[in-house]
């Protein structure tokens, strides 16, 4: 990270680590080969789940590993990250995915229109097992090969923001960035949010049956709890309910999104089977959020 006696980036990006340091040492290196890329400094908030960082840190001497003691969550890495940075553009991805050569720029570019938020498009690296294609499905098909236009959706593994746009809602995420949550408050100041076809990453992720089972579930309870945040009970009632359509409602939506992308229509069937199970599994873990409020255990912080 530059320090605070050089001039700031144009692009702060925080990379947040899910897996570990293999996929985080694509994620980087897709960032060191950018083409025709404004000033960037490159953020890795660390808690010390993936073991330490110093060989990471000397084999990317230009990315700033940010040490949090003891474990964090995801959203709270993501606060760090952002309110360190000090580029007017902040570019949140995480260490799945691969930004295409030309991300920085087209991110550079897209921020020269109003738009507070502009996310990208997801596109998957194959081939694949039929277990990560069912997540692929599920999390990031309705952002592979996305009209240039307002979304209500983005999603933070390639996300950016105006910094200007967000520094009026640092109450909102200084201790959880929350995509939702941030997309909510910015759309209630009336700001608008972007999806750009030109913004890419490539993602991948190398998941077991066991894992992703627990990962489901303990994300859509994290969602879930997100939601009813400081819900009414009757609120809280409303998702309870509706939640019983949700298995069949998530499968409802991934099949449209294949109706509209035939080229994934292989894929598909190949991991029908355990598309429903995730899907499912997400829809049990969002009922339980929203019945008790709270994430997953595992998925709280723990202090050192």
């Amino acid at each position: 990270m530059t320090s605070s006696s050089t001039p700031a980036p144009a692009i702060t990006v925080v990379a947040i680590v899910l897996e570990g340091p293999n996929r985080l040492r694509s994620c980087l290196n897709g960032l060191r080969r950018q083409e025709n890329a404004p000033a960037m400094e490159i953020i890795v908030p660390w808690d010390g789940s993936h073991g330490d960082s110093h060989s990471l840190q000397a084999e990317f001497p230009e990315a700033a590993f940010l040490s949090q003691h003891g474990r964090r969550t995801y959203a709270q890495l993501r606060a760090v990250g952002v309110a360190m940075g000090r580029g007017p553009i902040i570019a949140i991805t995480e260490d799945h995915c691969t930004p295409d050569p030309n991300w920085a720029a087209a991110i550079f570019e897209s921020h020269k229109s109003p738009h507070a938020a502009i996310g990208g498009a997801v596109e998957k690296n194959s081939p694949d097992t039929a277990l990560n294609w069912a997540f692929y499905l599920a999390d990031y098909l309705r952002y592979s090969d996305p009209q240039d236009g307002p979304s209500d959706h983005l999603t933070d593994c390639n996300v950016t923001y105006k910094r200007s746009a967000i520094e009026p809602l640092r109450n909102v995420w200084l201790e959880e960035f929350h995509e939702n949550t941030v997309h909510g408050a910015l759309k209630a100041r009336g700001e608008s949010l972007w999806l750009s076809p030109r913004i890419i990453v490539w993602q991948k992720r190398h998941l077991s049956l066991g894992p992703a089972i627990w990962d489901r579930y303990a994300f859509g309870r994290l969602f879930g709890s997100t939601r009813v945040n400081g819900a009414s009970l009757i609120t809280r009632l409303k998702y309870l309910v509706s939640s019983a359509l949700l298995p069949l409602l998530l499968m409802v939506r991934v099949t449209g999104h294949v109706a509209r992308n035939p080229r994934y229509a292989g894929p598909y069937l190949r991991s029908l089977p355990v598309l429903i199970l995730i899907n499912t599994v997400w829809a049990f873990g969002e009922f339980t959020g929203y019945l008790t409020g709270r994430p997953e255990r595992r998925l709280k912080a723990r202090e050192a």
